[in-house]
C-alpha cells in the first residue's frame, strides 16, 4: 500500500475513498480513530492508502477529483 493522501477532515477523506472506489481503486483510509480524538485530526491525519500498483491511476482521479 502507498499513502496517495493525507486529510485533516476524515468526512473528506471518505468522500475521496468513496469516489475512488466508485472507479475501481481499492482505497483505505488509515488512521481514522487516531484523528477522530480532538488534537487528533491536527496531529494524525487520516491517510488514504491504495495499492502500489493502483498509484498512477488513482493519482490521476484524485488530481480530476481535486479540481473539481
Amino acid at each position: 500500500m502507498k499513502t496517495l493522501h493525507e486529510f485533516t477532515d476524515p468526512v473528506r477523506a471518505g468522500i475521496v475513498q468513496s469516489f475512488l472506489k466508485d472507479n475501481e481503486i481499492d482505497a483505505v483510509l488509515l488512521d481514522q480513530g487516531a484523528s477522530a480524538w480532538t488534537a487528533g485530526r491536527i496531529l494524525i491525519p487520516v491517510r488514504l492508502a491504495v495499492p502500489i500498483e493502483q498509484e498512477e491511476v488513482a493519482q490521476n482521479l484524485l488530481n480530476q477529483f481535486e479540481e473539481n
